[in-house]
């Protein structure tokens, strides 16, 4: 904030000593009002919370009519409902925190009285794969159904391997800024990437890893796509991210065929049940819903309002969830309505809980079969298995130098994969728990090169 209001406040006593010597085009939107308007509005006014009908997000968002107009009309300060909001003694809006500075409303009014001028770069897709200066952190990862393919994130790629030989086969430029969820599609022909930059867009890929081609492409949102899943048949997407929208995406024709939103906070994950016709959502705002994945109604409430949602995963070959919550253990539910007249403070759909890590959770991956729970948290530097149907930890993997913050099983079960912030890929036996392998996905060069 201070850096702004004195960048602000220098541009215009700068433009005031020189008579007006400075032209209002000289103020740049990407550079001068995105940032105070990601400050101050968007928090209120995005796509998943348009008060007033109103979205401050893009250019574009901002000349459409909302409930009182265009909020801003190009060339016209006072033609828009946006600078009577922002202005006067008594500023309607921002709503919550201090009013925008004379500065700083003087900035928009010149912006929009030289027109308004969108010049947000266009998104360019890097030809060239990134050099690496230090091991990137690894924050998901995805192995393919058919057992053959192995995905995790890079700097603005997705590193793809076969798991045979942990050979790297692929690099997919042009991924999100931040990846948060990687998956393969039920048949392995496609992958799937979910994530964006943070505070600003998210962004919906998926890639052909063979080709290496980009299928499809959604950027939606005004904050991170944070977790998602594939419909049973592949033809489906579901995610959930910071703007607290609940998405289905088709696959095929690129729409967007349900958006709603359920929750009163983030929303970390989102999976289908009930062979696609039904969505379960998980929340910082405590709440599992269970929602009609065509309409978006709510069916109900899964779980007893306990603890925030942070993480949550289907069960394959279940019709269960699991989730990780406040109290740092795994909990697994059935996904299915609690049905009417259920004591409130009763939890029917509960099912067991696993064992937890003192100062929170970072990853969890079940088996192909559902039958094995891979987790992984704070304190970090190990990564524990349980057998699911008893909560029984079956084995622990030790060694990890910094946070897991991604898991996987080889399909036949016997190797547990993981990955995380110091930027290496461990594979470990689960007969005996050693380690049989681990390396960086990427060549790291300069000083922080690793062996």
């Amino acid at each position: 904030m201070k850096g702004i209001f004195r960048g602000t406040t220098l541009l215009v006593l700068m433009w005031a000593a020189g008579g007006g010597a400075w032209a209002a085009e000289e103020i740049s939107y990407i550079r001068d009002v995105a940032p105070l308007f990601r400050r101050h509005c968007n928090g209120c006014h995005h796509p998943g919370k348009e008060k007033g009908g109103v979205d401050l997000t893009t250019v574009a968002a901002m000349l459409r009519d909302g409930r009182h107009g265009p909020a801003v009309v190009p060339g016209d300060p006072v033609g828009g409902s946006l600078l009577g909001e922002i202005q006067g003694p008594e500023p309607a809006m921002p709503k919550e925190g201090d009013p925008l500075s004379a500065a700083q409303v003087d900035l928009v009014m010149r912006w929009i009285r030289a027109g308004a001028v969108d010049d947000t770069p266009p998104r360019v897709r890097p030809v060239e794969p990134p050099v690496y200066r230090s091991a990137p952190s690894l924050t998901a990862m995805a192995v393919s159904s058919d057992g053959r393919w192995m995905a995790v994130p890079g700097r603005r790629e997705v590193l793809v391997f076969e798991v045979a030989g942990m050979t790297r086969v692929r690099r997919l430029l042009g991924t999100p800024v931040r990846v948060e969820w990687l998956a393969f599609s039920p048949d392995s022909t496609r992958l799937a990437v979910m994530g964006g930059d943070p505070g600003v867009t998210g962004e919906v890929q998926v890639w052909d890893p063979v080709s290496g081609e980009l299928a499809r492409e959604w950027v939606v949102g005004a904050d991170t796509v944070l977790g998602g899943d594939w419909s049973p048949d592949g033809t489906r997407l579901v995610c959930g991210g910071a703007d607290r929208v609940v998405r289905v995406l088709g696959v095929g024709d690129g729409l967007e065929t349900m958006r709603v939103m359920p929750h009163s906070d983030w929303v970390f994950g989102a999976v289908f049940v009930d062979g696609g016709r039904r969505v379960v959502s998980g929340s910082r705002d405590r709440t599992l819903r269970l929602l009609e994945s065509d309409t978006g109604k709510l069916v109900d409430v899964v779980n007893r309002d306990s603890e925030p949602v942070v993480r949550l995963l289907r069960r394959p070959g279940h019709e269960e969830v699991a989730f990780a919550g406040s109290e740092f253990r795994p909990r697994l539910y059935r996904a299915k309505d609690r049905g009417e007249g259920v004591d409130p403070g009763k939890d029917p759909n509960f099912v067991r809980e696993f064992d937890g890590f003192g100062d929170g959770m970072t990853a969890m991956a079940f088996s192909a079969d559902g039958g094995k729970l891979a987790t992984a948290g704070v304190p970090a530097g190990e990564v524990r298995v349980y057998d699911v149907g008893n909560a029984r930890r079956v084995q622990t993997f030790r060694g990890h130098a910094g946070p897991v913050y991604a898991l996987g099983f080889t399909v036949d079960g016997e190797r547990v994969l993981t990955a995380g912030a110091e930027g290496l890929i461990r594979v470990f036996a689960m007969k005996d728990g050693q380690m049989q392998t681990n390396f960086c996905p990427v060549e790291v060069t300069g000083d922080l090169a690793r062996p």
